[in-house]
């Protein structure tokens, strides 16, 4: 076919029609046309195109690139008068399909500024272009998740299930089915995330599980035939497909490979969920949110973006730079009840498909596009400067935040970031900021500092690495040897916590002591007459003056919520039984709580008049918490020295003991010395029993767990730090060495010689 004829049968295609005879003779100048011999490519999918393209005569069949096993799947034809390309040049990015002509065929192709003056001509020319971009979006996202559920499917079978599958979109908030209806079908999703909940006895709503795309709900339902055992809720913005119940009866239940895959993700749920491991799915979209006007924005998400990037691959978003790809002036401003609305969502959706994680830049104002990323957030994370100076009142965005989602039934976690200049030596002053908001978390980051950008995007994306320290007495100087092997590994901590002892120490990590810093301290630990002070036991062996003096000079003035690493540890309530976590506050004083021993050290009184206690009591290994600090997912290491079997004397005092006898004893020659546990070790020893019935629990959800043998180490033998911490180092390197973690060989570490104990 010759161009001429070639454009007499353009002009005669519907889709044109509307377009004289003197707009033609500005347009025709720009259209080229191409023959396309049967299997000849017309373009490949992830290339990059402005062309629009226009079947004049011929077939086209269009394939889809499967990730499992690098080939392509057929999805859909284009036939004389539609058109190709259509997401591309709407887009301006990559082809999502593979055309490729299955006959001969005669292709008009328009360039992007072509295609732009056809749409000034005829607004349903746009309208039609975009309505075959989504749908074509839909058909490759969901065929997408029908190969990642169930692997192969043959053509026939696709053709039918996305034929007969239905796609909604749901705001936040919105039910897709409630616990004990029947079930309506199966539920895929394409993009966003989805709650699933129950209610327990008391009538409160537990969170079982949390889903993505491109997972199911609705399964277990009809696969056993019964009501739905959960509600099922949209935690944001969603797009989740729907095979209602007849059609999942005749495309795949009789169908046994596609059954056993489905199975199999009820069987992997119940595992999950009966070995109490976490089922909340990480989080990829993130609302980045300006609270001050003159913030370094740009910078902020530069490098936050190179941090992400080491994690997997990463899509930022302004309103400035979506109006640039999607291609039309304003499209970021699209109200959620325009006629293109859907348009917009199908083309953030296909984002979301291809990237692991999605930066949303919010406007400085609380515009549409402000609103449509909120909307569409798991974490949404406002960003301010931590200059002492800058004011920290609730801005308007956030006032908008909390309208939104005042009584919402789910919203997601918001997190404070501070932003220091390069040059800030450690934050301040951080109180004032967390006390008019609540936030789930809050972050210090410092400008051009890699290692906080580096920390903010692993906790970001649930790929933290958190150190647990235990209680132990003594025997937590173990925890300084470990600190060596990560110091010398250069291995990077982004929460640290512990109880007793190990909180002490963690605490000076946690200010960023380095290992030998800390070892000077620990000799002025080790010295008894720099502690103890013991006075008239009615309420502790000791005043416990001394030790708050030392409390007092080693963290000084420094707050917990102004540490550049995030801290915590647990003290134990007299009043009520329950643990109390501290993240906030003065340092010394959760320091000199955690390490209160009862009966040794004095305990302290809260501004409400409860006592509190060694973290030990309750809760001497707090890897639950840390847990919980990270997400329920990250990487954990734990070092305890506490929950270990006792390594006691024999004893045969009978069941009565009086302290004259044994005081006599020792200063009788002729009286044999009777053996006896010392008070103060007793009391000590006896803050581990409560909290030894955990220590599976805790082990379960480590990554690492570091178990020096200090058996033979004596609960109060402080004196003993340095062999102590040697032990724990040997031990750290043959963990961590295993693990891959450290290149330390575990036979040079054994074979270092003994250190000789100092003198108390």
């Amino acid at each position: 076919m010759s161009d001429t004829r070639a454009i007499k049968a353009l002009k005669k295609l519907p889709l044109l029609q509307a377009i004289t005879d003197t707009l033609w003779s500005t347009l025709i100048q720009h259209i080229t046309f191409s023959t396309l011999a049967e299997g000849a490519t017309l373009f490949e999918a992830g290339r990059e195109s402005q062309n629009l393209y226009l079947v004049v005569d011929g077939k086209l069949a269009l394939f889809m690139p499967c990730s499992k096993n690098n080939e392509t799947f057929f999805l859909q034809s284009r036939v004389k008068g539609e058109t190709a390309g259509d997401f591309a040049v709407l887009n301006g990015g990559e082809h999502l399909v593979t055309a490729v002509a299955t006959k001969k065929s005669r292709i008009a192709q328009f360039p992007r500024f072509a295609f732009e003056k056809l749409v000034d001509i005829d607004s349903n020319i746009l309208a039609h272009v975009y309505d075959v971009a989504a749908e074509l979006s839909r058909r490759v996202t969901l065929a997408s998740a029908y190969l990642e559920l169930f692997g192969d499917v043959t053509h026939g079978t696709m053709d039918a299930l996305l034929e007969k599958t239905t796609v909604r979109h749901y705001h936040s908030g919105q039910i897709l089915f409630k616990e004990g209806e029947k079930p309506a079908g199966l539920y895929v999703v394409i993009s966003g995330k989805l709650s699933v909940e129950t209610a327990n006895s008391d009538g409160e709503v537990q969170q079982l599980a949390q889903v993505q795309a491109p997972e199911t709900v609705g399964e277990l339902g009809l696969l056993s035939d019964s009501i739905h055992s959960a509600t099922v809720i949209a935690a944001r913005e969603s797009t989740v497909a729907l095979l209602e119940r007849p059609d999942f009866d005749t495309l795949i239940a009789p169908k046994a490979d596609m059954v056993i895959q489905l199975s199999r993700l009820v069987v992997r749920r119940h595992i999950a969920n009966t070995r109490k491991e976490s089922l909340l799915s990480s989080d990829r979209n993130f609302v980045i949110v300006p609270l001050d006007s003159r913030l370094p924005l740009r910078r902020f998400v530069n490098q936050l973006k190179l941090a992400m990037r080491d994690i997997g691959s990463t899509f930022t978003l302004n309103s400035r730079s979506f109006d640039t790809l999607y291609g039309r002036t304003g499209a970021s401003l699209t109200a959620f009840d325009d006629i293109f609305n859907s348009a917009v969502a199908e083309w953030l959706d296909d984002k979301e498909h291809w990237f692991q994680s999605l930066l949303y830049v919010a406007d400085k104002e609380w515009t549409t596009w402000t609103r449509r990323c909120v909307n569409r957030a798991d974490r949404i994370i406002l960003v301010a400067s931590g200059k002492p100076e800058n004011k920290a009142e609730l801005r308007n965005a956030e006032k908008q935040l909390n309208i939104l989602f005042d009584g919402a039934r789910v919203k997601p976690k918001i997190d404070l970031v501070l932003l220091h200049p390069s040059d800030t030596d450690k934050p301040r002053h951080t109180a004032r900021w967390l006390e008019p908001r609540e936030v789930d978390a809050y972050h210090h980051v410092r400008l051009e500092d890699p290692l906080h950008f580096a920390r903010l995007a692993r906790r970001l994306r649930n790929t933290a690495k958190g150190l647990v320290l235990s209680g132990g007495g003594a025997r937590g100087y173990a925890h300084l040897g470990v600190h060596k092997l990560l110091e010398e590994q250069n291995i990077q901590l982004d929460y640290i916590g512990g109880s007793s002892m190990g909180a002490l120490l963690g605490a000076s990590m946690a200010m960023g002591a380095s290992y030998e810093d800390i070892r000077k301290l620990s000799a002025k630990f080790a010295n008894k007459s720099a502690l103890f002070d013991y006075t008239l036991p009615l309420v502790s062996l000791l005043k416990s003056t001394k030790l708050t003096r030392f409390c007092q000079t080693v963290y000084g003035e420094q707050r917990v919520e102004d540490l550049w690493t995030p801290y915590f540890c647990i003290s134990s309530n007299l009043a009520d039984g329950q643990e109390v976590i501290h993240d906030r506050g003065p340092l010394w004083k959760i320091v000199r709580t955690t390490i209160s021993i009862p009966g040794i050290f004095s305990p302290v009184p809260t501004a409400n008049g409860d006592l509190l206690i060694d973290g030990a009591v309750l809760n001497t290994f707090p890897v639950d918490i840390m847990k919980q600090r990270l997400g329920g997912k990250g990487f954990i290491i734990g070092v305890n020295v506490s929950q270990i079997s006792e390594q006691f004397n024999y004893y045969d005092f009978g069941t009565t003991l009086s302290g004259w006898r044994v005081f006599l004893s020792r200063i009788n020659p002729f009286e044999a010395t009777i053996n006896i546990p010392r008070i103060a070790e007793t009391l000590l020893r006896s803050t581990d029993i409560k909290s030894i019935e955990r220590l599976n629990e805790a082990r379960n959800a480590l990554d690492i767990l570091v178990e020096p043998n200090v058996r033979s180490i004596s609960l109060l033998d402080f004196k003993s730090y340095d062999l102590i911490s040697q032990i724990g180092y040997r031990e750290a390197c043959h963990v961590l060495y295993r693990h891959g973690l450290s290149d330390v060989q575990p036979a040079l570490a054994s074979s270092t010689p003994a250190l000789t104990l100092p003198e108390s």
